[in-house]
């Protein structure tokens, strides 16, 4: 073998260290599951557990701060539709409740014709199709617009998705973590046989 093949066939292997202190492990001498199996699970982990959590601690908060629950009437005067409610049902203004009477007054008011009913909405299923309400001399087409209903999941949806995404964190972080180890073990294995 001359001298040529030395220097460019498998000449020696560079050092473990140099000037700056010990080198990180050579891609060789990485553990594969280690170095691509856990950040890809950690990636994994993380997309499923994002909406996981973000679902789940929306239906823990979703009541408290009045996303759902009430649903919004819109108020409009029968006036405006030309005849076109003959069939539509009347609701007597005594059958209203307080709530539903608010709401109507609110809507009346409001440009958008809309308010919440924040309350007991016994009229729920003749609102839900539509119902000719008499107000202050004038008729008025009310109808529930959205019921805003509330989302109905596992709460235990929040905490499930925390833990994914702090597991893929840590699956993410492994390469790093695991580099460092190694250059540690190496570092102190030169330092004993010194």
């Amino acid at each position: 073998m001359s001298s040529d093949d030395e220097s460019t066939g498998s000449g020696p292997e560079p050092p473990a260290t140099d000037e700056t202190g010990p080198l990180e492990p050579t891609a060789a001498s990485e553990s594969l599951v280690l170095t691509y199996a856990a950040p890809f699970f950690g990636v994994v982990l993380i997309a499923v557990g994002l909406p996981l959590a973000i679902v789940g601690g929306y239906v823990v908060v979703q009541d408290g701060i009045g996303l759902c629950g009430a649903p919004t009437i819109s108020a409009t005067p029968t006036d405006e539709y030309e005849g076109a409610l003959a069939t539509i049902e009347t609701l007597p203004a005594e059958d209203v409740s307080a709530a539903e009477r608010a709401a109507l007054e609110e809507a009346i008011d409001s440009p958008l014709r809309e308010a919440t009913v924040d309350g007991e909405v016994t009229n729920r299923a003749a609102l839900l199709e539509g119902a000719i309400v008499e107000y202050e001399g004038q008729d008025y087409y009310v109808q529930i617009t959205s019921q805003n209903s509330c989302l109905e999941v596992a709460p235990l949806l929040f905490p499930i998705g925390a833990i994914a995404i702090l597991v893929g964190i840590a699956g993410v972080l492994t390469p790093p973590i695991y580099r460092k180890m190694a250059g540690f073990e190496e570092r102190v294995g030169r330092d004993r046989s010194d």
